[in-house]
């Protein structure tokens, strides 16, 4: 330093205060920034940015993409769920113990979502009239399983050895709206499992566009869970890029599910099913068939087995008057123009054409639908058929109250007694009792609970004229409400809709007897040609 200059002077402000200006500066840009950004969002999607109010994933607005399935592929079932009495790893099968009452639970998802309740609703039940055995439900329901897949599962659960006190199928509303609407829409076989055509195996292309679309799916659930850090969702700009980028890849799954539906768009036997199946006007009646069938052979089937058999016709809140739909309902879970609506509009009143024939084959059915018909609160959750816990409950409790008669014969059979499927097998079988030798002769099955009609020397004209039978039993408090001012219950049939034959000349048809809890006092049967009388009949008194 020159003697006699004085020092410069220090510029600029202190380090601090340096620090501090920067910051207030950045923090205004972002706050600049945030506040375009606020402007961008409520430019781009109408509505202001909230901070902490989540957006649905844009994957919410997404159609229902079938190909992801979390079942695993079941050689005869088409496809299992993961319940452990019902996934593949299900071996050895139940068997039927001296101090238990086995009940196989067959259906789609609703009959799994009741699996819990129905469990419970059962335990009531013996606890409160002191039953000595105990009821255990084996899952045997998966959802969207429809027939003939309930009939393969319990063909095969017996094949391997499963025992059964009890049969309950819960079924219907799969059979109109996946064989009558999606596979339809799908171009699938109707009886073909739900979606097959995505459950078996992929071509090289379809495999590549799967694998693209399980990446953005990872992505999209990358997105979604840094949406949900809980510093990030407060920027309107985080919200702004990760909405717009979350929408790119909802369009590219989109884009990507119609190039993997256009790269199975070519027929293959192993996807779609047979190249022929019912016109769209024929569709519903022949799902109807196949499911009136199906409870006919698991009817056959329990009774082969030893167990008793109930069918249910689950409810449907798109059924007239069978409940009051609450405002919340008629929001989330009535859309009937939809296809699970429409569908089950118009094959429901097929399968409750059947609600008289299916009894008249001595099968123990019953249309639950109006068990709801007193609870106008929420009880359906979607639009399709699935209940909330109380709806579920409900359920339970009235498919235990139609089975009253055959818990209570089960539930307090006698300990000591031999009650496995082939304890009965090896014992002598009684033979078949001639009660009636007419025009048809007619026997009492060898188990007691049923009637067979048989006649020699027989032509398909024989059979033309309907059966009927009329039962009366000795409390006329077990006939069925409507039926209780005639004073008989009215079982009559059709030969074909009894699975009748006519083999090698012979005429046979079997006919289940219901199971009153103070027996038959009393049977009418024969066979009657309207305006002209009745062709043959005969009256049995029991004794």
């Amino acid at each position: 330093m020159i003697k006699g200059q004085q020092p410069a002077a220090k510029s600029g402000l202190p380090f601090r205060k340096k620090v501090l200006y920067y910051s207030l500066m950045l923090l205004l840009i972002l706050l600049v920034i945030e506040g375009m950004a606020s402007r961008a969002y409520y430019a781009a999607y109408g509505q202001e940015y909230g901070g902490g109010r989540l957006d649905p994933p844009a994957s919410s607005a997404l159609p229902h993409d079938s190909t992801n399935f979390i079942e695993p592929r079941h050689p005869y079932y088409g496809f299992t769920g993961r319940l452990p009495d019902h996934a593949l790893n299900a071996m050895p099968p139940r068997q039927r113990r001296e101090d238990l009452v086995v009940v196989g639970l067959l259906g789609g998802s609703v009959a799994a979502d009741v699996n819990p309740f129905f469990q419970d609703a059962l335990n009531r039940y013996f606890a409160a009239n002191r039953l000595p055995r105990q009821p255990v439900v084996i899952g045997l329901a998966s959802g969207a399983l429809k027939q003939p897949q309930q009939t393969m599962i319990l063909v095969n659960a017996l094949l391997l050895g499963g025992e059964f006190d009890l049969i309950v199928n819960l079924d219907g509303v799969n059979e109109v709206i996946n064989s009558g609407g999606l596979n339809y829409r799908d171009s699938i076989f109707p009886f073909f499992p739900l979606w097959w055509d995505k459950r078996v195996g992929l071509t090289r292309e379809e495999v590549l566009l799967a694998g693209q679309i399980g990446v953005l799916r990872r992505e999209q659930a990358r997105l979604t869970a840094l949406r949900d850090t809980p510093i990030l969702r407060w920027s309107a700009l985080f919200g702004l890029v990760n909405r717009w980028r979350q929408e790119r890849i909802a369009a590219e799954i989109i884009q990507r599910n119609r190039q993997l539906a256009a790269a199975a768009a070519d027929y293959k036997l192993e996807k779609h099913g047979p190249g022929t199946w019912p016109a769209r006007g024929e569709l519903f009646p022949a799902a109807a068939r196949v499911w009136y069938r199906g409870s006919l052979a698991l009817s056959r089937l329990a009774a082969v087995a030893g167990a008793d058999y109930y069918h249910f016709l689950q409810p449907s809140q798109y059924v007239p008057a069978g409940k009051p739909l609450s405002s919340e309902e008629r929001a989330l879970a009535y859309a009937p123009d939809g296809i699970n609506g429409s569908a089950a509009i118009e094959g429901y009143p097929l399968l409750r054409q059947y609600n008289q024939d299916l009894p008249g084959q001595g099968i123990n059915y019953f249309d639950l639908n109006g068990i709801f018909v007193d609870h106008p609160e929420t009880l359906y959750i979607d639009d399709c058929c699935h209940l909330n816990e109380r709806g579920n409950e409900l359920l339970a409790a009235a498919m235990v109250r139609r089975m009253e008669p055959a818990l209570r014969r089960l539930g307090g059979e006698n300990p000591a007694r031999p009650v496995s499927a082939l304890a009965a097998a090896r014992r002598p079988a009684r033979p078949d009792t001639l009660l009636v030798d007419a025009r048809f002769q007619v026997y009492l099955a060898r188990d007691g609970r049923g009637l067979r009609y048989v006649r020699a020397d027989c032509a398909a004209a024989d059979v033309e004229p309907r059966f009927f039978l009329h039962l009366t039993p000795r409390d006329l408090a077990d006939l069925p409400p409507h039926r209780r001012g005639h004073g008989f219950d009215n079982r009559d049939f059709s030969f074909a809709a009894a699975g009748g034959f006519l083999w090698q000349g012979q005429c046979q048809a079997l006919v289940r007897l219901p199971d009153y809890p103070g027996g038959i006092k009393e049977m009418r049967t024969g066979q009657h040609i309207p305006g002209q009388g009745d062709l043959w009949s005969a009256t049995i008194a029991t004794p």
